[in-house]
Protein backbone atom coordinates (compact mmCIF):
# COMPACT_ATOMS: atom_id res chain seq x y z
CA UNK A 1 0.00 0.00 0.00
CA UNK A 2 1.21 3.51 -0.77
CA UNK A 3 1.70 5.81 2.20
CA UNK A 4 1.08 8.88 0.04
CA UNK A 5 -1.42 11.27 1.64
CA UNK A 6 -3.49 13.35 -0.74
CA UNK A 7 -3.18 17.11 -0.28
CA UNK A 8 -5.65 18.89 -2.52
CA UNK A 9 -4.21 21.37 -4.98
CA UNK A 10 -6.15 24.11 -6.77
CA UNK A 11 -6.50 22.24 -10.07
CA UNK A 12 -7.94 19.14 -8.37
CA UNK A 13 -10.30 21.22 -6.24
CA UNK A 14 -11.50 23.11 -9.31
CA UNK A 15 -12.03 19.85 -11.23
CA UNK A 16 -13.98 18.27 -8.37
CA UNK A 17 -16.14 21.37 -8.09
CA UNK A 18 -17.06 21.32 -11.77
CA UNK A 19 -17.89 17.61 -11.57
CA UNK A 20 -20.32 18.22 -8.70
CA UNK A 21 -21.74 21.55 -9.84
CA UNK A 22 -22.13 20.75 -13.53
CA UNK A 23 -22.89 23.70 -15.79
CA UNK A 24 -24.96 25.61 -13.23
CA UNK A 25 -22.61 27.67 -11.10
CA UNK A 26 -25.00 29.96 -9.25
CA UNK A 27 -24.57 32.77 -11.83
CA UNK A 28 -21.16 33.45 -10.39
CA UNK A 29 -19.27 33.37 -13.66
CA UNK A 30 -17.26 30.29 -12.72
CA UNK A 31 -15.65 28.82 -15.83
CA UNK A 32 -13.17 26.14 -16.72
CA UNK A 33 -9.66 27.18 -15.81
CA UNK A 34 -8.65 27.27 -19.47
CA UNK A 35 -5.54 29.40 -18.94
CA UNK A 36 -4.07 26.56 -16.88
CA UNK A 37 -3.48 28.63 -13.78
CA UNK A 38 -2.54 26.41 -10.84
CA UNK A 39 -2.07 29.04 -8.13
CA UNK A 40 -5.40 30.93 -8.32
CA UNK A 41 -9.07 30.02 -8.78
CA UNK A 42 -12.47 31.36 -7.76
CA UNK A 43 -15.67 29.38 -7.29
CA UNK A 44 -18.87 29.04 -5.30
CA UNK A 45 -19.70 26.16 -2.95
CA UNK A 46 -20.87 22.84 -4.32
CA UNK A 47 -24.68 22.72 -4.01
CA UNK A 48 -26.41 20.14 -1.83
CA UNK A 49 -23.43 19.12 0.30
CA UNK A 50 -24.28 19.05 4.00
CA UNK A 51 -20.86 17.92 5.23
CA UNK A 52 -17.32 17.41 4.02
CA UNK A 53 -14.64 14.96 5.14
CA UNK A 54 -11.44 16.36 6.63
CA UNK A 55 -9.03 17.60 3.95
CA UNK A 56 -5.71 19.39 3.77
CA UNK A 57 -4.82 21.68 0.88
CA UNK A 58 -1.72 23.37 -0.48
CA UNK A 59 -3.46 26.74 -0.87
CA UNK A 60 -5.18 29.51 1.09
CA UNK A 61 -8.91 30.11 0.75
CA UNK A 62 -10.83 33.28 1.64
CA UNK A 63 -14.53 32.43 1.89
CA UNK A 64 -17.44 34.86 1.94
CA UNK A 65 -20.75 33.54 3.33
CA UNK A 66 -23.72 35.25 1.69
CA UNK A 67 -26.47 33.07 3.16
CA UNK A 68 -27.02 30.02 5.34
CA UNK A 69 -24.63 28.49 7.85
CA UNK A 70 -22.49 25.47 8.66
CA UNK A 71 -20.19 24.22 11.37
CA UNK A 72 -16.51 24.53 10.40
CA UNK A 73 -13.38 22.96 11.82
CA UNK A 74 -10.00 24.48 10.95
CA UNK A 75 -7.15 23.02 12.95
CA UNK A 76 -7.95 23.50 16.64
CA UNK A 77 -10.76 25.98 15.95
CA UNK A 78 -14.41 24.92 15.68
CA UNK A 79 -16.89 27.67 14.82
CA UNK A 80 -20.08 28.52 12.97
CA UNK A 81 -19.92 30.03 9.51
CA UNK A 82 -22.87 32.43 9.28
CA UNK A 83 -24.51 34.85 6.86
CA UNK A 84 -22.50 38.06 6.26
CA UNK A 85 -19.16 36.65 7.43
CA UNK A 86 -15.76 36.01 5.91
CA UNK A 87 -13.25 33.38 6.97
CA UNK A 88 -9.78 32.15 6.06
CA UNK A 89 -8.54 28.59 5.59
CA UNK A 90 -4.76 28.14 5.71
CA UNK A 91 -2.91 25.25 4.06
CA UNK A 92 -1.21 24.01 7.22
CA UNK A 93 -4.49 22.94 8.84
CA UNK A 94 -6.88 20.05 8.35
CA UNK A 95 -10.35 21.44 7.69
CA UNK A 96 -13.86 20.02 7.47
CA UNK A 97 -17.47 21.17 7.68
CA UNK A 98 -20.84 19.74 8.73
CA UNK A 99 -24.47 20.69 9.34
CA UNK A 100 -24.64 22.94 6.27
CA UNK A 101 -28.09 24.46 5.75
CA UNK A 102 -29.79 24.06 2.34
CA UNK A 103 -29.44 27.79 1.62
CA UNK A 104 -25.68 27.91 2.24
CA UNK A 105 -24.00 30.10 -0.39
CA UNK A 106 -20.27 30.71 -0.29
CA UNK A 107 -17.93 32.57 -2.63
CA UNK A 108 -14.37 31.24 -2.42
CA UNK A 109 -11.02 32.51 -3.66
CA UNK A 110 -8.26 29.90 -3.74
CA UNK A 111 -4.66 31.00 -4.11
CA UNK A 112 -1.11 30.04 -3.35
CA UNK A 113 1.11 32.42 -1.47
CA UNK A 114 3.50 32.56 -4.42
CA UNK A 115 0.75 34.07 -6.56
CA UNK A 116 0.88 37.29 -4.54
CA UNK A 117 4.62 37.41 -3.86
CA UNK A 118 5.18 37.41 -7.62
CA UNK A 119 6.37 41.00 -8.12
CA UNK A 120 3.62 42.48 -5.93
CA UNK A 121 3.85 42.06 -2.15
CA UNK A 122 6.90 41.59 0.01
CA UNK A 123 6.71 38.28 1.85
CA UNK A 124 6.69 39.79 5.35
CA UNK A 125 3.72 42.03 4.44
CA UNK A 126 1.84 39.09 3.00
CA UNK A 127 2.58 36.97 6.08
CA UNK A 128 0.99 39.66 8.26
CA UNK A 129 -2.10 39.74 6.06
CA UNK A 130 -2.50 35.96 6.08
CA UNK A 131 -1.80 35.41 9.77
CA UNK A 132 -4.58 37.85 10.83
CA UNK A 133 -5.07 37.08 14.56
CA UNK A 134 -3.92 33.53 15.36
CA UNK A 135 -5.46 33.55 18.85
CA UNK A 136 -9.04 33.62 17.56
CA UNK A 137 -11.10 31.58 15.08
CA UNK A 138 -10.39 32.97 11.59
CA UNK A 139 -13.96 34.18 10.96
CA UNK A 140 -15.18 37.77 11.00
CA UNK A 141 -18.62 39.32 10.85
CA UNK A 142 -19.49 41.92 8.23
CA UNK A 143 -22.07 44.67 7.99
CA UNK A 144 -24.56 44.29 5.16
CA UNK A 145 -22.86 47.16 3.35
CA UNK A 146 -19.40 45.56 3.70
CA UNK A 147 -20.73 42.17 2.63
CA UNK A 148 -22.31 43.67 -0.49
CA UNK A 149 -19.05 45.45 -1.30
CA UNK A 150 -17.07 42.22 -0.92
CA UNK A 151 -19.59 40.32 -3.03
CA UNK A 152 -18.93 42.83 -5.82
CA UNK A 153 -15.19 42.34 -5.32
CA UNK A 154 -15.54 38.56 -5.70
CA UNK A 155 -17.63 39.10 -8.81
CA UNK A 156 -14.95 41.33 -10.30
CA UNK A 157 -12.32 38.69 -9.53
CA UNK A 158 -14.51 36.15 -11.29
CA UNK A 159 -15.01 38.42 -14.30
CA UNK A 160 -11.28 39.02 -14.66
CA UNK A 161 -10.61 35.30 -14.36
CA UNK A 162 -13.19 34.49 -17.02
CA UNK A 163 -12.54 37.28 -19.53
CA UNK A 164 -8.73 37.19 -19.34
CA UNK A 165 -8.31 40.67 -20.74
CA UNK A 166 -5.07 42.62 -20.91
CA UNK A 167 -3.18 42.64 -17.58
CA UNK A 168 -5.81 40.35 -16.03
CA UNK A 169 -3.30 38.58 -13.76
CA UNK A 170 -1.96 41.88 -12.44
CA UNK A 171 -5.51 43.12 -11.81
CA UNK A 172 -6.47 39.84 -10.10
CA UNK A 173 -3.47 40.20 -7.78
CA UNK A 174 -4.47 43.76 -6.90
CA UNK A 175 -8.07 42.74 -6.25
CA UNK A 176 -6.96 39.80 -4.12
CA UNK A 177 -4.69 42.08 -2.09
CA UNK A 178 -7.69 44.39 -1.59
CA UNK A 179 -9.70 41.39 -0.37
CA UNK A 180 -7.04 40.45 2.19
CA UNK A 181 -6.93 43.99 3.55
CA UNK A 182 -10.74 44.04 3.81
CA UNK A 183 -10.64 40.74 5.71
CA UNK A 184 -8.06 42.18 8.11
CA UNK A 185 -10.23 45.28 8.56
CA UNK A 186 -13.15 43.02 9.48
CA UNK A 187 -10.88 41.24 11.97
CA UNK A 188 -9.90 44.55 13.60
CA UNK A 189 -13.56 45.58 13.87
CA UNK A 190 -14.43 42.27 15.52
CA UNK A 191 -11.61 42.62 18.04
CA UNK A 192 -12.65 46.16 18.92
CA UNK A 193 -16.10 44.92 19.91
CA UNK A 194 -14.94 41.75 21.65
CA UNK A 195 -14.27 41.31 25.36
CA UNK A 196 -13.19 37.67 25.09
CA UNK A 197 -9.50 38.60 24.87
CA UNK A 198 -9.82 39.97 28.42
CA UNK A 199 -10.71 36.54 29.79
CA UNK A 200 -7.87 34.53 31.32
CA UNK A 201 -10.04 31.45 30.95
CA UNK A 202 -10.37 32.00 27.20
CA UNK A 203 -6.60 32.43 26.84
CA UNK A 204 -5.94 29.24 28.80
CA UNK A 205 -8.45 27.22 26.79
CA UNK A 206 -6.87 28.58 23.62
CA UNK A 207 -3.45 27.40 24.84
CA UNK A 208 -4.94 23.98 25.63
CA UNK A 209 -6.53 23.62 22.17
CA UNK A 210 -3.35 24.82 20.48
CA UNK A 211 -1.38 22.27 22.49
CA UNK A 212 -3.82 19.55 21.45
CA UNK A 213 -3.26 20.53 17.81
CA UNK A 214 0.51 20.27 18.27
CA UNK A 215 0.71 17.22 20.55
CA UNK A 216 -2.37 15.04 19.99
CA UNK A 217 -0.25 12.15 18.70
CA UNK A 218 1.79 11.96 21.90
CA UNK A 219 -0.34 13.41 24.72
CA UNK A 220 -3.58 11.47 25.17
CA UNK A 221 -4.93 12.32 28.65
CA UNK A 222 -6.30 15.45 30.34
CA UNK A 223 -3.68 15.05 33.07
CA UNK A 224 -0.83 15.22 30.55
CA UNK A 225 -2.15 18.47 29.11
CA UNK A 226 -2.81 19.91 32.57
CA UNK A 227 0.78 19.13 33.55
CA UNK A 228 2.06 20.84 30.40
CA UNK A 229 -0.02 23.94 31.25
CA UNK A 230 1.00 23.84 34.94
CA UNK A 231 -2.58 23.58 36.22
CA UNK A 232 -4.66 20.80 37.77
CA UNK A 233 -6.67 18.45 35.56
CA UNK A 234 -9.81 19.42 37.52
CA UNK A 235 -9.33 23.12 36.72
CA UNK A 236 -8.58 22.38 33.08
CA UNK A 237 -11.75 20.30 32.81
CA UNK A 238 -13.83 23.05 34.41
CA UNK A 239 -12.61 25.92 32.23
CA UNK A 240 -12.79 23.92 28.99
CA UNK A 241 -16.35 22.94 29.82
CA UNK A 242 -17.22 26.54 30.72
CA UNK A 243 -15.71 28.05 27.55
CA UNK A 244 -16.63 25.40 24.97
CA UNK A 245 -19.43 23.33 26.48
CA UNK A 246 -17.29 20.26 25.78
CA UNK A 247 -15.40 17.89 28.01
CA UNK A 248 -11.62 18.33 27.78
CA UNK A 249 -11.12 14.65 26.96
CA UNK A 250 -13.64 14.99 24.12
CA UNK A 251 -11.56 17.83 22.63
CA UNK A 252 -8.48 15.57 22.71
CA UNK A 253 -10.30 12.57 21.26
CA UNK A 254 -12.08 14.64 18.62
CA UNK A 255 -8.74 15.87 17.22
CA UNK A 256 -7.50 12.28 17.04
CA UNK A 257 -10.73 11.23 15.31
CA UNK A 258 -10.39 14.07 12.80
CA UNK A 259 -6.90 12.87 11.90
CA UNK A 260 -8.15 9.29 11.62
CA UNK A 261 -10.88 10.36 9.18
CA UNK A 262 -8.34 12.31 7.15
CA UNK A 263 -5.92 9.39 6.90
CA UNK A 264 -8.66 6.86 6.11
CA UNK A 265 -10.08 8.99 3.30
CA UNK A 266 -6.90 10.59 1.91
CA UNK A 267 -4.11 8.04 2.16
CA UNK A 268 -3.18 4.58 0.95
CA UNK A 269 -2.26 3.51 4.48
CA UNK A 270 -3.72 0.29 5.86
CA UNK A 271 -5.78 0.39 9.06
CA UNK A 272 -2.86 -1.17 10.91
CA UNK A 273 -0.51 1.50 9.58
CA UNK A 274 -2.93 4.28 10.53
CA UNK A 275 -3.28 2.83 14.04
CA UNK A 276 0.51 2.88 14.36
CA UNK A 277 0.76 6.43 13.02
CA UNK A 278 -1.82 7.58 15.58
CA UNK A 279 0.07 5.75 18.36
CA UNK A 280 -2.62 3.23 19.27
CA UNK A 281 -1.48 0.01 20.93
CA UNK A 282 -2.97 -2.06 18.12
CA UNK A 283 -5.52 -1.88 15.29
CA UNK A 284 -8.26 -3.37 17.50
CA UNK A 285 -7.90 -0.53 20.00
CA UNK A 286 -7.99 1.99 17.14
CA UNK A 287 -11.11 0.34 15.64
CA UNK A 288 -12.97 0.51 18.96
CA UNK A 289 -12.00 4.16 19.39
CA UNK A 290 -13.08 5.06 15.85
CA UNK A 291 -16.41 3.24 16.10
CA UNK A 292 -17.36 5.21 19.21
CA UNK A 293 -17.24 8.38 17.11
CA UNK A 294 -18.31 7.23 13.65
CA UNK A 295 -20.78 4.45 14.43
CA UNK A 296 -18.91 2.13 12.09
CA UNK A 297 -15.43 0.66 12.13
CA UNK A 298 -12.51 2.00 10.03
CA UNK A 299 -12.83 -0.62 7.29
CA UNK A 300 -16.54 0.13 6.87
CA UNK A 301 -15.76 3.86 6.80
CA UNK A 302 -13.17 3.37 4.03
CA UNK A 303 -15.65 1.35 1.95
CA UNK A 304 -18.21 4.16 2.17
CA UNK A 305 -15.83 6.76 0.73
Amino acid sequence: MSDKINVLDISLTFKKHLEHAGSDTADFGIVNNSWNQTDFAILSNEPGLTHGLPIKTDYYSVILCLSGSCKKTIGHFVFEVYTNSIHLVSPQFITSFEDATPDLLLYQVLFKKEFLTNNLLKENILDNLLEVNPDYPPIYGLSQKSCASLKALYQKLSDESREQGAFHLQIIRLLLTDLLYEMNRACENCLLHSTRHLSKQYQLVYKFKKLVEDQFLTLKTVQEYADALFISSKYLTEIVKGETGQNALHVIHNRLYLEAQYLLSSSGLSIKEIAERLNFDNSSHFSRFFKRFAGNNPSEFKQLQ
